[in-house]
């Protein structure tokens, strides 16, 4: 017999697929987003996006739930695929707790709860990171676009 009963079976996770890399000059996936969305989409983004306000959105662009938006208007947003969670994303590449956002002062960050298949932002595995307008999340298969903070225009210019 090969394995030994006592020893603990290891496991790893394998990411296969190719993350995107942003070379300069080239259009954000957030400035992409907000070219092909809908007006009434836009003015939302704008009024989140305001001077003073105290909130963000994050939007699913890609994976499941493409298009789902979801309001940051709290001090604490969890993220996870527990019902419980603030932001439910229900799928196995998720973990229960998988991260969450914390909102201090007109500033978020993102922060990973030691998921299995880490918290990336802008293609980087991060464990805390502050978010800044059109980055993107990747939490499991779901990516999403962050608005918030500075102001991009609807339009798509910076």
């Amino acid at each position: 017999m090969a394995a030994v009963e006592n020893e603990r079976e290891l496991t790893s996770t394998l990411s296969l697929g190719l993350r995107s890399i942003d070379v300069p000059g080239e259009i954000s996936q957030a400035e992409i987003f907000l070219q092909k969305t809908d007006a009434s989409i836009k003015s939302i983004i704008d009024e989140v996006c305001a001077p003073g306000s105290k909130k963000a959105m994050l939007v699913i662009h890609r994976g499941p739930a493409e298009g789902s938006r979801f309001l940051l208007d709290s001090d604490q947003i969890s993220i996870g695929r527990s019902p419980e969670s603030d932001i439910f994303f229900d799928d196995v590449t998720v973990s229960r707790k998988h991260a969450r956002i914390e909102r201090s002062n007109n500033e978020f960050a993102i922060l990973d709860s030691q998921s299995l298949n880490g918290t990336y932002v802008n293609s980087i595995s991060i464990a805390k990171q502050v978010l800044h307008m059109g980055d993107q999340l990747q939490i499991g298969k779901f990516h999403a676009l962050f608005f918030g903070n500075s102001h991009i225009k609807s339009s798509g210019e910076k």
